[in-house]
């Protein structure tokens, strides 16, 4: 029995996750850690990381950004490994992501999907082969997401980048006005936010006389729930380090 702590529990993702781990018993949730102490399903919630067990076996974070930093503190003071999906890090927290992993396995993904994963193999690997091409990413959300671009897109974009040697400068966010013509090496995101979308993200490769669409379509939360499940069972068997989709795609 793997024995975790939800991070963001009382949030969309954390119920989703609360959810899947009922349905496998591989898996006990024994604490969440969210901004108000309470209970939810006879689990006991803290908002103070000095309060959580530190006989957990994983920890789960899908928070904040400030709520990402607090629980990898505790992760790393408790050699608890982490597996982590929060979404708008900045430079600071992807150092902490590093810092941590010398100490404990980590796991960090803005997607959990495996599909996503091979979706952006699938960009990056086009994005070699039709090297004129110009690329367009459009990410569909829900009205509640707080976030935009997407971290998903930006993983996506940042695959792209590497396969055509490009640095961020290439990135943009949306058009508006007279931006004349569209330079060669530019990729743009676009952010669409509406309802109750789960997720969606599009990547359009143009060309002269043809385009290749490749579409990824989130179509329930629970499966961003069952990968981070299968990222807990991986981080169980794997020394410290930083891990991604990759690596799990990769021991498939």
């Amino acid at each position: 029995m793997i024995k975790i702590i939800v991070g963001g529990i009382f949030g969309r993702m954390g119920q989703a996750l609360m959810s899947a781990a009922r349905d496998d018993s591989e898996i006990e949730i024994i604490a969440g850690f969210d901004m108000e102490n309470g209970s939810v399903s006879g689990i006991s919630v803290y908002n103070d990381i000095d309060k959580l067990p530190q006989n957990a076996d994983c920890a789960v974070d899908f928070s904040s950004p400030d709520g990402f930093l607090k629980i990898a503190k505790f992760c790393k003071g408790n050699k608890v490994p982490l597996v982590s999906g929060t979404t708008g890090l900045d430079e600071e927290h992807f150092k902490t992501l590093e810092e941590i992993s010398q100490k404990i396995p980590v796991f960090y993904s803005t997607n959990m999907s495996l599909a996503i994963g091979f979706v952006a193999k699938i960009a990056s690997d086009a994005s070699k082969i039709f090297q004129e091409s110009d690329i367009e990413i459009i990410e569909r959300h829900h009205r509640h997401k707080v976030d935009a671009p997407s971290g998903t897109a930006l993983t996506i974009a940042k695959e792209i980048f590497a396969a055509r040697n490009l640095d961020d400068d290439a990135l943009i966010f949306g058009r508006y006005g007279k931006t004349g013509e569209r330079p060669r090496n530019q990729i743009a995101i676009h952010s669409v936010r509406g309802g109750g979308i789960a997720g969606e993200h599009q990547i359009i490769i143009a060309m002269p006389f043809e385009e290749v669409i490749i579409t990824h379509r989130a179509l329930d939360r629970r499966l961003f729930a069952a990968g981070a499940i299968k990222a807990i069972k991986y981080l169980a068997q794997m020394e410290n380090g930083l891990y991604s989709i990759k690596n799990i795609l990769a021991s498939v």
